[in-house]
């Protein structure tokens, strides 16, 4: 999730496990403030973005630093740095103790993601995502705001506790939703041996439904509360549902030949790594350079440029290189290093 909703959650995690009849008002707070750095703590890692962007995403996005094996180490380093303050030296074992909590709240929070996290690394590699979740969701960071003002006026525990009792209730309705939409998927579709249905910003109601059958897909966005067009209009009720046909190696057959090249360069292993629902982006021509671009189902929206669009380039005669298109852009792209693509 979004670097606010961690640090909001952390501080409402220590709110709710301090007693505060006979603290301080001023150790409260330090409480808090040492949670919720914890809980933004993880997040470091996007500063390897800026090393090589897709093995960032590939290898190094939510690996280490949201390891549950790994958190102790991070919990005593964080607490180390806390202990430059007087006022957390005499609180030294609540100190490395909330910064354990922190850094869990955020690995919990994480799992909700489709993106997923590898939550035993080094000893596995393994993805877990629970997929119930969008990445940002504001009815959560809402929650958490009111139950943080309504903690710091009164100073009563029970008052974190309510907060984060109202945000599990919801996490739990969503996993509920998600349940109802692959019903509804799975009754629409005549095979849906291989179904995803991703949460999608805006609302608990909505949702991406993908039929996966090898290297194609069908697309549906699902409202659970509409009959026709939702209120977000590319949103659809179930007896209005619009199927999309999307594939990897895209839909003209004369172009699938070259697509299937630039998908199979050794420089492009990264990207396959890191996609799990890949599919072709485009087909850009021009200036005697020829360049095929992917993206990755779980990271589009109906009506927002994808986030992540990576493809390979080549002028006639000469190798392919690997590039991306930058965030909010349509054209402008960034030349990747192949040598550092292929580290771990």
């Amino acid at each position: 999730m979004d670097t606010v909703t961690h640090v909001l959650f952390g501080a409402v995690c220590a709110a709710a496990v301090t007693g505060t009849k006979s603290l301080p008002v001023k150790d409260l707070r330090l409480r808090m403030a040492v949670t919720g750095i914890a809980a933004a703590f993880p997040d470091i890692d996007y500063l390897s973005f800026w090393i090589d962007p897709l093995v960032f995403l590939a290898d190094w996005h939510r690996t280490a630093t949201h390891s549950v094996l790994i958190m102790p180490f991070w919990a005593v380093m964080l607490g180390s740095l806390w202990m430059l303050s007087r006022s957390a030296r005499q609180h030294w074992l609540s100190v490395y103790t909330l910064c354990g909590l922190g850094i869990l709240s955020h690995i919990l929070l994480d799992l909700l993601t489709v993106f997923g996290i590898r939550i035993f690394y080094p000893l596995s590699y393994r993805l877990y995502s629970f997929g119930t979740t969008f990445v940002i969701d504001a009815i959560v960071t809402t929650i958490l705001v009111v139950t943080l003002a309504f903690f710091l006026r009164h100073t009563r525990f029970k008052y974190a506790l309510s907060g984060l009792l109202l945000v599990s209730i919801y996490l739990g309705t969503q996993w509920v939703f998600k349940v109802q939409a692959h019903a509804i998927a799975a009754e629409q579709l005549a095979e849906s041996y291989d179904l995803h249905v991703l949460p999608q910003p805006f609302s608990p109601f909505y949702w991406q439904l993908i039929r996966q059958s090898g290297n194609d897909y069908e697309v549906a966005y699902l409202s659970l509360l509409s009959d026709e067009e939702a209120v977000v209009t590319s949103y659809r009720g179930v007896s209005a549902l619009d199927w999309q046909y999307k594939s990897l190696l895209g839909n003209r057959d004369d172009l699938m030949p070259l697509v299937q090249e630039a998908w199979m360069q050794p420089q492009f292993l990264k990207f396959r790594e890191f996609a799990r629902l890949p599919i072709f982006y485009r087909l850009d021509e021009g200036e005697g350079e020829t360049c095929v671009w992917f993206t990755d189902l779980r990271y589009t929206l109906p009506y927002l440029t994808p986030a992540f669009r990576y493809g390979m380039c080549r002028e006639p005669g000469k190798a392919w290189g690997l590039y991306r298109l930058k965030r909010f852009t349509h054209n402008e792209r960034q030349p990747l290093s192949v040598s550092v693509s292929f580290s771990n």
